[in-house]
């Protein structure tokens, strides 16, 4: 059996409501290195980035954080579907119609 990993780094802060969002440039920067690779070998699938590393492809987000957390403990991760990045966005849309608030227009 492997040794377990030691954390290094403190577990991710609990955010609130009017908290700012968490910094992610550098899991970015690191999946941006290898989006070419990632978009022609992994295309649809969920890629685990730990700070400087892309550390795998996987089917579900459930496995790629399941992997993270066992390799890493309770620390900071980034999840990020593979994606083309020429391909148009999805777009979902937020209306209701069948909110209180909403009303038909004859």
């Amino acid at each position: 059996m492997s040794d377990p990993v030691t954390q290094n780094e403190s577990p991710p802060p609990v955010l609130g409501p009017d908290d700012p969002p968490i910094d992610f440039s550098r899991e970015l920067a690191a999946y941006q290195k290898k989006e070419k690779c990632l978009v022609r070998d992994h295309l649809g699938k969920i890629a685990l980035v730990h700070g400087d590393e892309v550390l795998g492809a996987f089917d579900t987000a459930d496995e790629a954080y399941l992997e993270g957390v066992r390799r890493f403990g309770d620390v900071r991760l980034m999840l990020k579907e593979i994606r083309d990045p020429n391909a148009p966005l999805d777009f979902v849309s937020l209306f209701d119609p069948n909110h209180p608030s909403s009303k038909r227009v004859d």
